[in-house]
């Protein structure tokens, strides 16, 4: 078998697709024309391309099962938080998105080969842009186009899997221009801007860094293309998602990064990862300035590690796509400490599999591929915040596949659902209304194997006061916000819940642990009583056993409100 066939095995991204589809990259019959630039189609109405897409032969080849597995239900399902809206092609396949400099939020359709255009003003798709020579699709799953940026002057780059290329579109000319990766089956995976405007791209099976001049580029061609091999420094398998060093290309639209701190160690380094499977890799800085690379090896931590954000005091974050964890790199001492999420018990799966990652305003970013859900990690107060997607596919184990995520102008998340052919937000007034705090009496546990001693923490949950008119006022409004309201303002069952680092799927190997309380009920208080909302307790008590091995871990203490989001409190366990 290939590497190419063993994409399930191989890509740690997408390896939803173990079992079900095993496919080659070297399949696709992808054909370019000859001509110096391509244009986009704008001759044809909004109703004649939806009667054109929904009548699409690719389409009409899909059987009934794999419809529902890949194409979506058209049911638009919001809760407190999320809002989704149903994209205007059939069994769309989004994966890539970005957002322009008017707010209106572009989605890729690697497998009708067009561009939607979402405005976030009227809260409709107002364009649809198709790509020129797409082909027909002889597989299953459209084009894998993972990521999408706009550049300083406002145009768009994208990548194309199938086409093993890179795509440029001049959003004032209305025009396409197509780069093709020096060696086939690359599949290029990410790009990144640097200070001059040249892009940096990783690729899942190239094993290089590639790297593109706009200024010497032809359409159709490799001209303007260089790659650095990467397997003459390391040996890897595949690599992740590419980005900027904290306060390097801020100035580039949409890059994603935080602009409410400089940071003192701001420098033109660039980010990604290796994978080593079935565990381990590296994390690798490289220096545009001086061509210089920085490597990480972080197989001994038994992680795949996916997607590196770096934060204003320079830590490295990154996500292990192979289990429920996330973890911090210092690179100046190689320090890294892991975090599980809490258990995926909302959709069903046995791990969360955290993906993409970025660090913005203070908090690092999230999604959680098979745990369905957005979320956000605050460093200063040991805070995790899940936010579940309501949309979910028993097919895909009861997640909607939310493979990408991205900020608008506003600070709103807009995210991708794979498999539902749905654009979800979560929008940033709704990012602060979270209706529980949850607080800890001491921010360490200590546990003696040896003399089988235990250690205890009370919880306390305290009822935020939140304004229900917000929702109703919201900058985009749920289909139905009365059932949101009355969320938010009726009692809701909070469950308690632990995880761990110690194992890889976020459980406590060889620990036992109980809650004095496992369901806490909270409401407000009678509108008599004067002062805050009494806060509500429980403890937790964690016993070792003999075969613990010891060391220090963390673990995540959990509130989960009803369906729609869970709070969680990190602490520091030490186990002698």
């Amino acid at each position: 078998m290939t590497k190419y066939n063993c994409v399930g095995f191989f890509v740690v991204s997408v390896m939803v697709i173990i079992g079900i589809y095993n496919f080659s990259m070297n399949s696709s019959n992808f054909t370019l024309v000859n001509s110096m630039a391509v244009y986009a189609t704008t001759n044809m109405s909004h109703s004649e391309h939806m009667a054109e897409m929904h009548h699409s032969p690719t389409n009409a080849t899909m059987s009934e099962e794999d419809k529902k597995r890949f194409c979506g239900d058209s049911k638009i399902n919001s809760n407190l938080f999320v809002s989704e809206f149903v994209l205007p092609g059939q069994c769309s396949q989004p994966v890539g998105l970005a957002v322009d400099k008017d707010n209106n939020v572009w989605v890729a359709s690697g497998k009708l080969g067009s561009l939607f255009v979402f405005n976030t003003t009227t809260l409709e798709f107002d364009k649809i842009i198709k790509i020129p020579n797409w082909p027909e699709q002889t597989r299953i799953m459209g084009s894998m186009m993972w990521n999408m940026k706009f550049d300083k002057n406002g145009d768009l780059w994208f990548t194309d899997e199938l086409s093993n290329s890179i795509w440029k579109y001049f959003v004032k000319e209305g025009k396409f221009e197509n780069y093709r990766l020096l060696e086939e089956g690359g599949y290029p995976q990410s790009i990144a801007f640097d200070s001059e405007g040249n892009v940096w791209f990783t690729q899942f099976f190239g094993n290089r860094l590639g790297f593109i001049e706009p200024s010497k580029v032809i359409t159709n061609t490799t001209e303007g293309i260089s790659e650095l091999d990467m397997s003459r420094q390391i040996d890897f398998q595949t690599m992740g998602p590419i980005s900027n060093g904290f306060g390097f290309g801020n100035t580039n639209t949409n890059n994603n990064a935080t602009t409410a701190t400089t940071p003192t160690n701001a420098n033109e380094t660039l980010w990604f990862s290796t994978a080593i499977f079935p565990m381990g890799g590296h994390i690798i800085g490289y220096d545009v300035t001086a061509e210089a690379l920085t490597i990480h090896d972080v197989t001994y931590t038994h992680n795949v590690p996916f997607s590196i954000a770096e934060d204003e005091n320079g830590l490295l974050w990154a996500n292990s796509h192979i289990a429920n964890l996330f973890f911090s790199l210092n690179p100046n001492t190689g320090e890294i400490k892991q975090y599980a999420t809490s258990n995926p018990s909302t959709s069903g799966n046995l791990t969360t599999l955290p993906y993409y990652n970025v660090y913005r305003d203070g908090k690092l970013w999230f999604n959680e591929h098979y745990g369905n859900a957005i979320a956000s990690y605050d460093p200063k107060n040991k805070t995790l915040v899940e936010y579940y997607v309501p949309s979910q596919n028993p097919l895909w184990v009861n997640s909607s596949n939310p493979l990408r995520f991205t900020f608008d102008n506003n600070g709103s998340i807009w995210f991708t659902e794979w498999t539902e052919n749905k654009l979800g937000v979560i929008t940033k007034d709704k990012l602060d209304l979270i209706p529980i705090t949850v607080g800890v009496s001491k921010d360490k546990l200590v546990l003696d194997s040896k003399n089988n001693k235990s250690d205890s923490v009370d919880i306390y949950i305290y009822k935020n006061l939140i304004n229900s008119s917000k929702i109703i006022n919201s900058t985009i409004t749920s289909n139905n916000y009365t059932t949101a309201t009355n969320d938010i303002d009726n009692p809701v069952n909070v469950t308690m819940d632990v995880t761990s680092s110690i194992a890889k799927n976020g459980k406590l190997a060889n620990l036992t642990s109980s809650f004095s309380l496992d369901i806490i009920t909270v409401a407000d208080k009678p509108s008599s009583e004067i002062g805050p909302s009494p806060q509500l307790k429980t403890t937790l008590e964690v016993n070792p056993t003999a075969d613990i091995t010891p060391g220090n871990y963390t673990l995540t203490i959990s509130a989960k409100y009803g369906k729609d989001l869970t709070v969680s409190k990190m602490m520091d366990l030490e186990i002698k």
